[in-house]
């Protein structure tokens, strides 16, 4: 039943509440915010522990209720209405304690709301701080009072902007279409509020609702960001002329808007038409779309930036440096750059007379995103900064050059190959990228400016000779095989290391795998760990037996990686090894690579050992289990991962699904729509559905293909292997 004769505050105060609750309501009036914090929370675990009655739990409603509508006149401040401190405040951080525990109690609380509100009393604060409430708790079915409020022309503009802020919180095809009809009230504030409402239903207001409200200073913004969301043609030639707008707030707006107009229009094939209108902007234009690069929003800035492309706009370069820490600013800065062209070049060179130091790394990766040519005064740039002491500057510097760098770089990264560190690492990264696009366009000259520049002699120490081995071996180089093998030889161990793997990226048959193989005796488990890893990489059949011997080094980092490197070789010698490191080794780690050396064997004391270790307590064992049961075509492989859709980890449920999903036994269909039906991991029904969905695209084409011939069907699932014979 609703209230009548005003919403107001009904007097009672703390009446038919216990003493907790009573003392819990006071502390929101206390001056510390974390005080009354704590009170908030204090009340909503009363709620939720001791569960009050009927009763108490009304009064506790209505004491809230009164707080919200005049905190002065609740049991909040109870004896101490009339204390000066008190007054001045008015209680507004005890109004927003009990809006909070209302709207965390939610629709519980929304009978007493609408009891407490008067219809009647169009004039109150009291009546429009329920509507607000409401807004916040409400929902379809208080529609009709918010609309009520909203269309009474003798209502309290400020009641009526409540209702419609209230009905754009709800939203919804009815609260839309009110606050569409109050976009035609006299009361520009009243249209303003709309708009906002609108805006927050995501609503999509039609081009001719939107367009009068232009002309007025007052609702230009709010319309102009509805227009955005329109997804119409029309609403590009209203916004357009608004991007010169006196008003900042106005041409923020319109630059949002026409950047999302853009996406939106792409999806129907249409962006040219905001390209070709962005791009015919005059200069006064550009200068005030390139002043909303630096807008605080970071949305506005990077449509500023999209727009500046679209404009062509080689001044926006400067403005966007600043910003460029920014992930999202930086990848639409790169975006800017590359669509400027050569425009780019001049503008960077620009602004290298006012450039600020902060600005350098920003600087050189736009420098480093420039298409064609590049201007010499930037490269020079680029090479001044491969100097800088600060290593972030020095490697976005090498980063650049390594796109840009032509001749001139060879020389100054190679010097950059001996800083410690990742700018050395970059410079080497750089060189090889650098020297490689030079031997593309001096075609049948090779590396000559590379060795030229490297020489016969190379340092055996320091991080020099480390990054010239990524250099060669990046490249792929045979001729530095000599200098790599004399290098494990080195005194330094991050040299040994180096070489070895670059030894590993030079195909061919090289002296470099008996050297690497020598390595694996090396007194430093990441030399032996490199080189086992490079004679995987290089697969010659020399160095199976040396790689077997290394599968029992006491350091478990190197057992992998000789494990790894048998697997990739593939050679039959070493099946019986990895079963006995499967069996013996104590390093997981190990266990799961031998694991994967057993995936293609195909032999039946594989397939039971591999179901075996379904049921180990190592919950990695069993996933490389799983994965390396999906080449066996026997059937109880199939039966052994449907077994494994019941495990407690859903990572182990996960991996058994993908594995059924890739065997295509079309037989574990059953099963897998009865475990999704089942599981409650999101992620494991997600794979759970995409191997039911696969099965049955399988299911059907050998249907089709075979006639729905059992045999044929049977001849091309992974069926019964011939060696599961019935024992006697």
């Amino acid at each position: 039943m609703s209230a009548s004769g005003g919403t107001k505050v009904t007097g009672r105060g703390g009446a038919g509440l216990p003493p907790r609750l009573l003392d819990c309501i006071r502390r929101f009036g206390d001056e510390g915010w974390r005080e009354r914090k704590q009170a908030v929370e204090e009340v909503l675990m009363v709620l939720a522990t001791e569960q009050p009655d009927g009763p108490t739990f009304a009064a506790l409603i209505d004491t809230l209720i009164d707080g919200v509508i005049d905190p002065l006149a609740s049991a909040i401040y109870e004896g101490r209405e009339h204390e000066t401190k008190v007054v001045a405040g008015g209680g507004v951080s005890a109004r927003a304690a009990c809006q909070d525990v209302l709207i965390q109690l939610g629709r519980a609380s929304l009978p007493k709301v609408l009891q407490r509100l008067d219809p009647d009393d169009t004039r109150s604060s009291g009546t429009r701080l329920m509507v607000d409430m409401i807004g916040q708790i409400g929902g379809e079915s208080e529609i009709p009072i918010l609309t009520k409020f909203l269309r009474d022309a003798e209502a309290d503009e400020n009641l009526r902007a409540s209702a419609a802020a209230a009905l754009g919180e709800i939203g919804g095809p009815t609260a839309i279409a009110a606050l569409e009809e109050l976009l035609g009230d006299d009361s520009e504030m009243l249209q303003l509020y709309a708009l906002d409402a609108l805006r927050a239903a995501s609503a999509a207001v039609p081009v001719e609702r939107l367009a009068p409200l232009l002309e007025h200073a007052v609702t230009r913004k709010g319309a102009a960001a509805l227009l955005g969301v329109t997804a119409s043609v029309e609403a590009v030639e209203l916004l357009l002329p608004l991007l010169g707008d006196d008003m900042r707030g106005v041409r923020a707006a319109a630059i949002e808007g026409i950047a999302r107009l853009r996406v939106a229009l792409a999806e129907r094939d249409l962006a040219n038409v905001v390209d070709d209108a962005v791009a015919v902007i005059d200069d006064e234009t550009k200068i005030k779309v390139r002043e909303l690069i630096g807008h605080r929003e970071r949305d506005v800035s990077i449509a500023a930036i999209a727009l500046a492309g679209l404009a062509k706009d080689a001044g926006a370069v400067a403005a966007v440096l600043p910003r460029m820490e920014d992930p999202m600013v930086y990848e639409r800065a790169l975006a800017l750059v590359e669509r400027l062209g050569t425009a780019a070049n001049d503008a960077l060179v620009e602004v290298l007379d006012s450039l600020e130091v902060a600005s350098r790394e920003a600087l050189y990766r736009l420098i480093g995103a420039l298409p064609g040519e590049v201007d010499q005064r930037l490269i020079n740039l680029l090479l001044e900064g491969l100097e800088d002491p600060l290593e972030t500057v020095a490697a976005a510097a090498c980063d650049a050059l390594r796109r840009v760098g032509g001749r001139s770089a060879m020389a100054p990264l190679y010097r950059g190959c001996g800083r410690e560190g990742p700018v050395g690492e970059h410079a080497a990264e750089a060189l090889a990228e650098v020297a490689e696009r030079r031997s593309a366009e001096r075609r049948g000259r090779g590396h000559d400016e590379l060795l030229l520049l490297i020489g016969g002699s190379w340092p055996h120490a320091g991080a020099l000779a480390r990054n010239l081995c990524r250099v060669v071996g990046r490249l792929g180089l045979i001729e530095f095989v000599p200098p790599l093998v004399s290098m494990l030889g080195s005194s330094d161990v991050g040299v040994r290391v180096a070489a070895a793997l670059a030894l590993g990226s030079i195909a061919g048959d090289h002296e470099g795998v008996g050297a690497l193989c020598f390595s694996l005796a090396d007194e430093d488990p990441q030399v032996r760990a490199a080189a086992c890893r490079s004679l995987g990489q290089l697969a010659d059949a020399q160095s199976v037996h040396p790689l077997l011997a290394a599968t029992s080094d006491p350091i478990a980092l190197v057992r992998a990686a000789a494990v790894q490197a048998l697997v990739s070789i593939d050679n039959p010698i070493s099946l019986a090894r990895m079963r006995e490191i499967i069996l013996d080794d104590s390093s997981t780690n190990v266990v799961v690579h031998a694991i994967a050396g057993l995936g293609r064997s195909n032999q039946n004391q594989d397939l039971t050992l591999l179901m075996s270790l379904c049921a180990s307590q190592d919950h990695e064992v069993v996933k490389a289990a799983a994965r390396a049961l999906k080449y066996y075509p026997a059937h109880r492989a199939t039966a052994a991962l449907l077994g494994l859709l019941s495990h407690e980890r859903w990572d182990v449920r996960w991996a058994a699904a993908e594995v059924l999903s890739e065997r295509g036994d079309v037989t574990a269909l059953g099963p897998l729509q009865r475990a999704r039906k089942l599981e409650q991991d999101a992620l494991v029904r997600q794979i759970l559905g995409q191997a039911i969905d696969r099965l049955r695209e399988l299911e059907a084409e050998r249907t089709e293909t075979s006639g729905r011939n059992p045999s044929r069907n049977l001849g091309r699932n992974p069926g019964r292997n011939p060696e599961d014979k019935p024992k006697a």
